[in-house]
């Protein structure tokens, strides 16, 4: 009877290693928690990501009300600007007009002249006519000199019309200069008013014009800071799904942990013992692709190489310390360079990405600890998200794709789960033998 429980103990043992392999090391309640505490982090994460994308939305209805304010108000400008040069083609007419009139006035003005000059001969004849003949007194003789008084009255008459004669020169000779004068004087006046209204009108069109060029490097400035908004936006929702991505590959992972305690809990109540002997970690199998050419070859360790090729950009600050490189860049050696999975785990995000490219994130977990694993500006991926990988299995090939400016792998390391900030990245001379 003993040696048949004996029996069926170790078969139960034998069971449970056979179901279950990874139940060598205990799932301890902390491993559990700690996959809580990731899954609740990146929802944290995911809130905030959520709040900024909430607020660029805001920001770019609050610059597309302004824009359409400003709008608003260019038209009211452009309109203005309109006017204005209306006002100044009329007043252009106007002072040609002027012109005109001035051209036709000095014409006016040199007949006028012409008459004056005239009418001082006649003065001029007149006044030498009574210098000779001795001014008044000429003009008596000529009165006493009358023989009758029918030629008295000839002779009073003669002088009268002489005398009015010269007063009607003279007053002639008064009226048109004071014609010339006030001709000249209005259309002067004019003329400087009208060249002032222009000048003015000519510089209210250059203020508007300045004022609308302001408006529109304003409204300039706007756009270009909507599409900031709109790219910060894109980039805030790749890394809302990525951070849901990496909440399910978390999941998955606890889930995996508490079938395995469940199994754990299921063997202890039928076997009453903890005598597993299995290793948690998988053998680093290889896979299908693995006899391609130009495959690094499966090293020991936690972590392999991810492809062969010179490192051509390390870990840390670049370019005088204005750039921090979250990982290493290794060289294209080859018309074909595979890339593999650095070490077991699972691909919970595949896709292209306007900066990395098309690039596969994988998490891994490795004596109990997270890391992450990225491999960016893939020429393609060869494996999709919810897959598990393999050690050394060929996931892509080494591309050019995304903001890279030559053909080549990024490769980066995190010790924990992926964030923006990338604050969790290491070196991964540290990790991997290259």
């Amino acid at each position: 009877m003993k040696r048949r429980k004996a029996m069926a103990l170790a078969a139960v043992t034998a069971l449970g290693i056979s179901v279950f392999p990874h139940l060598a090391n205990a799932v301890s309640d902390r491993e559990i928690q700690e996959k809580q505490d990731a899954i609740n982090d990146i929802r944290s994460k995911q809130s905030a990501v959520q709040s900024k994308i909430n607020n660029a939305d805001q920001q770019i209805q609050r610059l597309q009300t302004q824009q359409k304010a400003l709008s608003s108000e260019i038209k009211k400008l452009d309109l203005a600007v309109e006017e204005t040069s209306g006002k100044i083609r009329n007043l252009s007419a106007d002072i040609q007009k002027t012109e005109q009139d001035i051209e036709t006035l000095k014409r006016e003005i040199a007949e006028v002249q012409e008459r004056i000059e005239k009418r001082n001969e006649i003065l001029k004849e007149r006044v030498r006519s009574l210098q000779e003949s001795g001014g008044v007194i000429s003009y008596l003789e000529v009165l006493l000199g009358s023989q009758s008084f029918s030629d008295f009255i000839d002779r009073i008459s003669a002088v009268t019309t002489i005398f009015e004669a010269d007063k009607q020169i003279i007053r002639e000779q008064q009226a048109d200069k004071a014609l010339k004068e006030k001709k000249e004087k209005e259309l002067t006046d004019k003329l400087n008013n009208l060249q002032a209204d222009l000048k003015e009108l000519e510089q209210l069109k250059q203020k508007l014009n300045e004022q609308i060029n302001k408006k529109n490097q304003l409204m300039a400035n706007l756009k270009q800071k909507e599409q900031e908004h709109h790219e910060m936006k894109m980039a805030l929702a790749e890394e809302q799904e990525l951070l849901r991505k990496q909440e399910a590959a978390v999941k998955y992972q606890l889930q995996q942990l508490m079938e395995k305690k469940r199994a754990e809990e299921e063997a202890k109540r039928q076997a009453h013992t903890y005598s597993y002997g299995s290793s948690d970690n998988y053998s680093g199998g290889s896979s299908s692709s693995r006899g391609a050419s130009n495959v690094p070859a499966v090293t020991s360790g936690a972590f392999m190489r991810p492809a062969n090729g010179p490192i051509t950009s390390g870990f840390g600050y670049r370019f005088g310390g204005s750039d921090f490189h979250p990982g290493i860049d290794i060289g294209k050696r080859g018309a074909v360079v595979p890339v593999v999975a650095v070490a077991d785990g699972y691909v919970f995000r595949s896709y292209y990405s306007s900066s990395y490219g098309n690039v596969i994130f994988i998490t891994h977990m490795i004596n109990g600890q997270v890391y992450t694993t990225v491999y960016a500006h893939l020429e393609a991926r060869l494996a999709g998200e919810g897959q598990t990988v393999r050690k050394g299995q060929i996931i892509g090939y080494m591309g050019n794709t995304g903001r890279s400016t030559g053909p080549h792998l990024h490769f980066e390391l995190h010790r924990g789960q992926w964030n923006p900030a990338k604050s969790n990245a290491v070196n991964p001379l540290d990790y991997i033998n290259f």
